[in-house]
């Protein structure tokens, strides 16, 4: 037997040892240390000095458990630290005085990493609503409640998913004109000066059941004018799902849905107007053409999947972008694409996928908060009678509008007439969001029966009588009114008014009025700033 050296023998050993990772007397190497400790949320929202308030913040990285403390020992004011021993804490309380206050948090892991982050708080006093007479027809046994609208986007509103939208109560809002065949959805409000142009889809009273796009004007979605078919279907059968964008020349830019015949698959084709009334050349009806179909060279799934009822255009950094989605039937799994073109459509260019769903995309709008810009998209899914889960839209946020988050719910049907309801659409107003317009009916989603509905984002009002019963709400009459039942004669009691996320207050207070009247709400002047 040949003996090793006793060198050879060590080399071995620890060519064995790094095998089963284990030392053989050379360095070893340290653990990673533990992610990095941090508190996530930046800021604390103001509060009413007479409104029980809760605010969580969370900490990122770190390892548990967590201890969590105030610099200065307590919060001020009769604030206090809940769940203290997690990854979140909770402020909750109800401060007893208005005033501004200073204080700092501080978070410790079971590592002893520590990080802190200060705050600074506007506590309000209670504001006192008023709910001034005015003018307006209003039926017995109701009160009127007018200037309701919701204010300029605030995306902490729509991340934390609370937001209080109205029924409209016109069921339908707007209906099909009458005639043989009466079915229109897919609404698209155009902002304008003097306020809307609605255009809309299907079937408006015609002689033919073939889609066509249609335009209203209104100045206050009450009143209707204008009733004007605008995109005619032409080489198609139907051309549908109409939306337009508006520059500040005045031009119209219109990308719709088109179907060849009853087996095609949908795809998008665009239209412009210099003034809104000559379309691709043409006054108005202009029948769709061959040549106004959208292509998009780089995609080899495009030309062999179905896009129907999902395709929006969007100005964007001096170019468009087409947003385009194959959804539950596209074939692809589902998912909403982007296209880009820096020139004049109908030609566009691939960008990939903006989000995974089997959602169509039938609405984007960029706005622009404290100097960062956010991208609100609004989805909806098809369903038909046999499916358990009820129809629904979603929405879904970006800060570049290239990839979009989670999708979060906006709501479902509240009327039997509009169970089954697609194509929402944003409806607004400069900064501000201030409904969702769709198209719904109450059997199933290819029933041909659509009409119209609205849902409306206001400030949440509750009334209450001597006795604590609630009021019940009947719903909103256009975008900043809402309706109330209340018994007859004079009424005593109170009201709260909370912000269009339907939990921030805003204002509390008694409150007097008569049955059968309107009332503009005027939310007043500072009461005494300590409560009793």
């Amino acid at each position: 037997m040949q003996l090793k050296s006793s060198a050879t023998s060590s080399l071995a050993g620890c060519l064995a040892a790094l095998i089963l990772h284990v030392s053989c007397g050379g360095p070893s190497t340290p653990p990673p240390p533990p992610p990095a400790l941090s508190i996530t949320t930046a800021t604390l929202p103001d509060w009413m000095a007479t409104f029980a308030y809760t605010q969580t913040l969370q900490a990122t990285g770190g390892v548990s458990p967590f201890a969590w403390s105030v610099s200065s020992g307590n919060l001020p004011h009769g604030l206090t630290l809940a769940n203290s021993s997690s990854e979140s804490v909770i402020i909750t309380g109800t401060p007893d005085v208005a005033a501004s206050i200073t204080f700092t948090i501080q978070v410790t892991d079971g590592k002893s990493q520590t990080a802190t982050q200060s705050y600074s708080i506007q506590i309000k006093s209670l504001v006192s609503p008023q709910l001034v007479p005015v003018q307006g027809q209003v039926a017995p046994g109701i009160i009127e409640i007018q200037g309701l609208s919701g204010g300029s986007f605030n995306p902490v509103y729509w991340q934390k998913d609370t937001l209080n939208w109205v029924p409209d109560v016109r069921v339908p809002m707007l209906a099909p004109q009458p005639g043989p065949f009466q079915n229109i959805y897919a609404p698209w409000p155009l902002e304008q000066a003097s306020g809307w142009r609605l255009f809309y889809g299907g079937w408006d009273g015609t002689d033919t059941s073939n889609d066509r796009v249609y335009s209203v004007t209104t100045p206050d979605f009450l009143t209707f004018n204008n009733r004007v078919l605008v995109i005619d279907h032409g080489a198609f059968l139907h051309v549908n799902n109409g939306n337009v964008t508006q520059l500040s020349d005045g031009s119209m830019h219109m990308i719709c849905t088109i179907a060849v015949d009853q087996t095609s698959n949908g795809k998008p084709a665009y239209f412009s107007s210099a003034d809104g009334i000559v379309w691709n050349g043409t006054p108005e009806p202009y029948p769709a053409q061959l040549t106004d179909v959208v292509s998009i060279e780089n995609d080899p799934l495009y030309p062999g999947y179905d896009y129907n009822g999902g395709n929006v255009l969007l100005r964007d950094n001096g170019g468009w972008t087409l947003y385009y989605s194959d959804g539950i039937y596209g074939g692809s799994g589902g998912a909403v694409y982007r296209a880009t073109t820096t020139g004049s459509p109908p030609v566009f260019q691939s960008a990939g996928s903006s989000l995974a769903t089997q959602h169509y995309s039938n609405d984007v709008k960029k706005l622009t908060v404290g100097g960062k810009d956010w991208y609100l998209m609004a989805l909806y899914i098809e369903r038909v009678a046999t499916d358990p889960n009820p129809p629904s839209f979603s929405y879904s946020l970006s800060n570049d509008g290239v990839q979009f988050g989670p999708e979060q719910t906006l709501f479902g049907g509240a009327d039997p007439q509009d169970q089954f309801l697609v194509t929402p659409a944003f409806v607004t107003r400069g900064t501000q969001i201030l409904g969702v317009l769709y198209g719904g009916n109450p059997v199933d989603l290819l029933n041909p029966q659509d009409a119209i509905f609205a849902r409306w984002l206001q400030k949440k009002v509750t009334i209450h009588d001597a006795s604590g019963a609630r009021q019940a709400i009947l719903g909103a009459y256009g975008s900043d009114k809402q309706w109330l039942q209340i018994a007859a004669g004079t009424f005593q009691g109170t009201i709260a008014v909370y912000a269009e996320d339907g939990v921030t207050p805003l204002a509390a207070g008694p409150v007097s009025l008569r049955a059968g009247t309107a009332y503009q709400l005027v939310l007043g002047t500072n009461t005494a700033t300590k409560r009793k």
